[in-house]
């Protein structure tokens, strides 16, 4: 391994790569890479240059002392556990990338589905279900839409508030994409 793998700009390609790639949830790198580039701007050229020197406790202390009142300490707290995280995960991944498994698993409801109580969801009702809780946490919007089992597409900038008038305009969009798409596949044999 070389020394540019210990960068802080190695550590922001591989959360951005592993959002992309699945080796990390997508919103968690995304939540991840965001909480570098907030902090980032007070890392010391040595720490940028290694950061097994890092110390975000002392990196979150100089934010908060330089920047004030322009983020609660609660964010920054957020931030501070998340950078954490993700350069554990990083440096795990950088000592046996085959064996990585990331530090931190999705949230995963502990009550059983499919009870007499509660009846099992559908793919669909879980992929949504998925959607939210993953648009909550997730500050740019980016939602991720797992349309197979090997492809996710990325709808980004949708409200939070989105109402279901709207919902139906951007899924008739989509419909009609797939129409397409299948009348050329159509079309071809003729």
């Amino acid at each position: 391994m070389s020394e540019n793998d210990y960068t802080a700009e190695a550590l922001g390609r591989f959360l951005k790569q592993a959002g992309m790639e699945g080796l990390i949830n997508p919103a968690t790198a995304r939540a991840r890479r965001n909480a570098l580039d907030h902090l980032a701007g007070e890392l010391t050229e040595a720490e940028r240059g290694d950061i097994r020197t890092l110390d975000v406790d002392a990196l979150v202390a100089r934010f908060h002392k330089l920047e004030g009142a322009s983020i609660r300490p609660e964010t920054l707290a957020v931030y501070g556990d998340r950078l954490k995280k993700g350069l554990d995960d990083y440096l795990r991944w950088l000592d046996a990338p085959s064996m990585f498994k990331p530090s931190a698993r999705e949230r995963v409801r502990n009550f059983a589905r499919g009870s007499r109580a509660e009846p099992a969801l559908s793919d669909e009702q879980r992929a949504a279900e998925r959607i939210r809780l993953e648009a909550t946490e997730n500050p740019s919007r980016i939602v991720p839409v797992p349309v197979r089992d090997d492809h996710v597409v990325y709808i980004d900038n949708l409200p939070l508030d989105l109402t279901a008038e709207e919902a139906d305009r951007i899924a008739r969009v989509v419909r009609a994409f797939a129409d397409r798409s299948a009348g050329n596949a159509s079309g071809d044999d003729e």
